[in-house]
């Protein structure tokens, strides 16, 4: 199984540990700068989807706008799951302390590894996810924290009844569940972003 590049940026001691997960075409550096925003002391761990759609990169594959392969997404969560639990173990930093951060594709794989896969991973700051309609577990979820932002009817990607269907999941499941709501599609705000890092301090 071949390896899934990364990059690693040691922080400050106090500061925040984040896995950093990004949208369809970025890769492991996309994020970086947005996550300097919500905690510019943090430590980074970020890696670049090993899956190629038309020389983009992505976290699994589709075969379509929203059409998933599922036998990809079971194996590249596990392949993320393995990598961030070898990283993990290398620089010494318990699952517990990371933050899963991710956009639109990243964002997805990360809330699917927190609700298919029973893990000490805890915490996530989810721009854009939307449910990926896969609902095998029903292991409790009363540790799990997350903020969550949808772009509202605007978005052209995650319909309001995909996002809703995550949210409800995981509050069916005891995970505790913040809601940003904002009306600019699938983009990424600053306003998102500062929310996201109110949020953060109140962890």
């Amino acid at each position: 199984m071949e390896e899934m590049k990364y990059i690693y940026q040691a922080g400050k001691p106090d500061g925040k540990k984040f896995i950093l997960l990004h949208g369809t075409g970025g890769d492991e550096h996309s994020l970086v700068e947005l996550v300097n925003l919500l905690d510019e002391e943090a430590t980074i761990l970020s890696f670049r989807g090993g899956i190629q759609e038309n020389g983009m990169n992505r976290f699994f594959r589709r075969h379509g706008l929203n059409q998933f392969d599922f036998a990809s997404l079971e194996k590249e969560t596990d392949t993320l799951l393995k990598e961030i639990r070898e990283i993990s173990a290398e620089k010494g930093i318990p699952l517990s302390e990371w933050i899963l951060v991710g956009y639109s594709n990243g964002a997805n794989i990360a809330a699917h590894l927190l609700l298919e896969r029973e893990t000490e991973l805890a915490h996530g700051i989810f721009f854009h996810p939307m449910s990926l309609e896969v609902h095998t577990q029903t292991f409790p979820l009363e540790s799990k924290k997350i903020w969550v932002s949808y772009g509202g009817e605007q978005d052209p990607i995650v319909s309001t009844a995909s996002f809703t269907e995550l949210v409800e999941v995981f509050r069916k499941r005891q995970g505790k569940v913040d809601v940003f709501e904002s009306t600019y599609g699938h983009q990424l705000t600053m306003e998102e972003v500062q929310a996201a890092r109110t949020w953060l301090k109140e962890l």
